[in-house]
């Protein structure tokens, strides 16, 4: 086991993204026909979001995952050296391990066409373990809920803040094993769609509200309108920065980072959340779901921008 310690523990497969960005729907090509975008982006995507956000706001991000010996796990590889991400805790793999992704992006909307090997599709890079949680001694653990809720519980006892997001699946959004897990988890943050999915409610308060008595802190992720949460009996509605947005891929992703460098920092939660509408809006300026100007001086400047508007203490 390695001596490295990280700020956040993570693991899953990086997604090599190519971004297409149409200004509406109407460009779109039928069948047999073709288009020209109007404007296109490579970049890594998937997990990658997350780890990228957290090292851009200074937090030392690390990535459990698998690489192979392809071309795009090779640029994955370099841009995860390039972006300061460890890559001591990759596992190569001696065979092609393309995990594609292929978006189709409007201003605040998007639509995904996603290929991973049948070996690699739903499982993820490897399973953490209570021997890494003591090994890397993070000081957070990121997951999308797919570790046993023993892991999450042994995290919390070692003082390791627990955040769990999801993802679209609505077999796995309403299943018993992500239910089982809410309730030792620290923050649980969907997004609004899969949100009312999950609670079979048609709004983000009434979602908010079934969640709050599932986990401890719940946000819910709501674009355009920024995000509602709950946490120990108080409730919270803060609006989204204001960005002319050109790409949505990966703002939930820096929204998270966002809110758990917030969340590091001791920052009270209603800043916390300020922390994940900044970090989030900033990500829909440039194509992809990384690489944008997302930085932890620009998080701060945001931050005292806003406390002398409004004078909040934080």
């Amino acid at each position: 086991m390695s001596a490295e310690n990280f700020d956040v523990l993570l693991q899953g497969s990086p997604f090599c993204d190519l971004t297409f960005r149409f200004t509406d729907r109407e460009g779109l090509p039928e069948m047999g026909q073709e288009v020209f975008a109007q404007d296109f982006a490579i970049n890594p995507g998937g997990i990658y979001n997350i780890a990228s956000a957290l090292a851009s706001l200074g937090l030392g991000a690390g990535l459990v995952t698998q690489l192979g010996n392809d071309i795009f796990s090779r640029f994955i590889a370099d841009r995860m050296e390039a972006s300061g991400i460890s890559l001591s805790l990759t596992t190569w793999l001696d065979r092609p391990l393309p995990v594609i992704t292929a978006g189709i992006s409007f201003a605040h909307d998007r639509m995904f066409i996603s290929y991973a090997p049948p070996n690699v599709r739903g499982r993820p890079a490897s399973r953490l373990t209570i021997k890494d949680l003591d090994g890397y001694r993070p000081r957070a653990l990121f997951s999308y809920g797919e570790h046993p809720a023993e892991l999450y519980r042994e995290a919390r006892r070692r003082g390791i803040l627990v955040y769990v997001d999801t993802h679209w699946s609505p077999e796995y959004l309403r299943s018993e094993g992500l239910r089982a897990v809410l309730g030792d988890v620290d923050v649980f943050s969907p997004n609004l769609n899969e949100a009312m999915h999950m609670t079979a409610t048609g709004s983000a308060q009434e979602a908010l509200e079934v969640l709050s008595g599932w986990c401890e802190c719940v946000v819910i992720k709501a674009g355009q309108a920024g995000c509602v949460a709950a946490c120990q009996d108080e409730r919270y509605a803060v609006p989204a920065i204001d960005v002319e947005a050109i790409d949505t891929t990966g703002a939930g992703d820096n929204f998270n980072a966002g809110q758990i460098y917030g969340l590091l920092r001791g920052y009270s939660f209603e800043t916390c959340l300020r922390c994940a509408n900044i970090a989030g809006g900033l990500s829909t300026l440039v194509l992809g779901g990384c690489g944008s100007i997302l930085s932890e001086t620009e998080v701060e400047n945001r931050l005292s921008v806003f406390t002398q508007e409004v004078g909040e203490v934080r």
